[in-house]
């Protein structure tokens, strides 16, 4: 009877030792699985003690855990908002209903998770909230748990899982130091230092692929970073500039590095604008031709389009060109509150946008109606106040007289007569294409060049802190384009007045994007757009209702529209007033200067 127990014991212990053996040399993105499985565990722990702790109506408490569930949630973050983005955005996305440019049959999503929660905790819980709070922790428990099921059966990639590492790191740099996640509790840079920690942990299962010498750079980096963020005495006097250059952006490119040593592909798995083989301020980091669908671009078609951008037998009356509104010397705008239309004295609905980097939008005018330059273009042309022509016609027109039959057989030698109009749109948009404007003063210093001014790091650090510029005008391209794979551009509801007045205003009844999509979060509302170039570009607003910067700055720091007591129930700016000093608000301006390129205009 011993004899056999023994024999079973060895057996067993065997096993045991086998399956632990195996595990230590199971592949690191086996590895990588079990980490984020174990965490999110305990991330679900920490949503059920939350849950629990509502009996208790006690402010504080929620609040403490409401911190250990948003931690347990950032050591997992690279990975949940990588892979399983549905799932993110339901447990940590915008307290604001959701409208996803990609499904758009789905319609307006109501907001969930830990940002709705965060909001009715912070800064004091109120009983009368509660039946709301377990409303919504009930959800993101579901959430969660739904989460564990999807992600047991789900084969992780170590190619994918550098790629996640990345766009965590932009995550972190574009918003985590703004404080996007965290607007209500200002807890954004101790959440910031915990997904460090959680890239370390990530990281930490390639290093040997990674090799000793790299690795033991981004520890001490990431351990110097967490420490200098805990050394912070609070969230506006974060200097988030000097924590990019000296942290995250060599933290960056060292995985970079890595990651494209270990693949080709510089994005291998989703959509991105950004090419993430680099930091996120590196030149030449963003795909131009993200948005070009099939069309090629070439330097024929350019060459083309720069001239049928300058032409004015695109118009019904000969008399309108693009360049009539957007005059290279005005920072392609025609710096008008609104431009004129065809007739030569009514006033088109819209304010003309800047044209640089362009390029790097997916939404096109101020309503987002349109997805690709091309798009924009053809629309412009058969617009009745704007051309008033047939894209076709004048297309037909204009590729048969000799200064462009040469020019038009170079860039399309096998088109057809029925492609004409899509091809002038195309060789205009190939154009528009090369105006970019990413080699600023902020650039240059953000790469190793100190050109900045104190005055001017001072205003980069109020416009990703106080100033909260940075939750909607997202470095690097200072639009709406959404970190870390700046896909999607995104609209905000701002409050704009009709007249700039400071009593008795009145919204400008102008509906944005309502009027497109119909929507009810989409009422007022317009795309963010780039501020790039902005102090070349007055008049702002969609309506060119504020001839300065500083009008608009004071617009921003009263609230915006809740400021003049004309705010539409949807505005989507945050209602509080900023409180910038005079001094503040000079420096945020410094720093916008220092967003200023035009050297490739024409």
């Amino acid at each position: 009877m011993l004899k056999h127990l023994s024999v079973l014991l060895i057996i067993i212990l065997g096993i045991i030792l086998t399956s632990s053996q195996l595990k230590r040399n199971a592949e690191p993105s086996q590895q990588v699985k079990n980490y984020y499985l174990n965490h999110l565990q305990q991330f679900i722990k920490e949503v059920e003690a939350f849950e629990q702790a509502i009996a208790l109506n006690n402010t504080r408490v929620l609040q403490q855990h409401f911190f250990q569930c948003r931690e347990s949630y950032k050591k997992i973050e690279p990975l949940a908002e990588y892979y399983f983005a549905f799932y993110a955005t339901k447990l940590n996305g915008p307290p604001i209903p959701f409208y996803e440019d990609a499904e758009p049959d789905k319609g307006q999503q109501p907001p969930e998770g830990m940002q709705v929660i965060e909001a009715l905790i912070f800064p004091t819980y109120e009983i009368e909230k509660k039946a709301e709070l377990q409303k919504y922790t009930s959800l993101l428990l579901f959430h969660a748990n739904t989460l564990k099921e999807t992600n047991e059966s789900f084969a992780f990639d170590d190619e994918f899982i550098a790629d996640a590492v990345i766009e965590e790191l932009y995550r972190i740099t574009a918003m985590g130091i703004a404080g996007f996640d965290s607007q209500v509790a200002f807890n954004g840079l101790p959440e910031c230092g915990t997904a460090l920690k959680g890239v370390n942990s990530i990281l930490s299962f390639y290093k040997e692929k990674i090799g000793n010498d790299d690795f033991n750079k981004i520890e001490t980096l990431i351990k110097a970073a967490v420490t200098y963020i805990t050394n912070a005495k609070n969230f506006n006097g974060f200097n988030r500039m000097e924590f990019i250059i000296n942290y995250l952006n060599p933290i960056t490119k060292i995985i970079t590095n890595y990651k494209s040593n270990y693949s080709s592909n510089n994005s291998p798995r989703f959509y991105s604008l950004i090419k993430k083989n680099n930091t996120l301020f590196a030149p030449n980091n963003f795909d131009v031709y993200k948005y070009l669908d099939d069309n090629k671009s070439s330097a024929a078609r350019v060459d083309l389009g720069r001239k049928l951008f300058f032409e004015k037998q695109l118009s019904i009356d000969n008399k309108r060109s693009c360049a009539s509104c957007h005059q290279p010397n005005k920072a392609f705008t025609d710096g008008l509150p609104k431009s004129v239309a065809l007739d030569g004295h009514t006033a088109l609905p819209r304010n003309a946008p800047t044209l640089w980097n362009t390029a790097l939008q997916r939404n096109l005018f101020y309503d987002s109606r349109s997805k690709t330059l091309e798009e924009q273009v053809m629309e412009v042309l058969n617009n009745a106040k704007e051309m008033h022509g047939s894209a076709q016609l004048v297309a037909e027109k204009i590729i048969v007289q000799p200064q462009y039959t040469i020019m038009y057989k170079a860039a399309y030698p096998t088109a057809m007569q029925a492609d004409a109009a899509a091809n002038i749109c195309n060789a205009i948009a190939c154009f528009q294409r090369t105006l970019l404007a990413l080699n600023t003063a902020f650039d240059k210093h953000m790469n190793g060049q100190p050109t900045l001014a104190l005055a001017q790091i001072n205003g980069f650090n109020l416009f990703m802190g106080k100033a909260k510029c940075g939750t909607c005008h997202f470095a690097p391209l200072f639009n709406g384009n959404k970190p870390p794979r700046y896909f999607y551009t995104e609209s905000e509801v701002l409050g704009v007045p009709k007249a700039n007045t400071k009593s008795n205003a009145v919204l400008d009844e102008d509906e944005g994007r309502f009027v497109t999509t119909q929507f009810p979060l989409h009422k007022f509302a317009f795309k963010t757009p780039t501020l790039r170039n902005v102090t070349v570009t007055a008049p702002y607003m969609h309506n060119g209702v504020f001839k300065t910067l500083e009008e608009v700055v004071d617009f921003y720091n009263n609230g915006g529209g809740q400021g003049l007591k004309i705010a539409p129930s949807n505005q989507t700016l945050p209602f509080d007033k900023l409180n910038l000093t005079k001094k503040e608000k000079k420096e945020l301006i410094l720093f916008m200067k220092a967003l200023t390129d035009t050297t490739g205009a024409d």
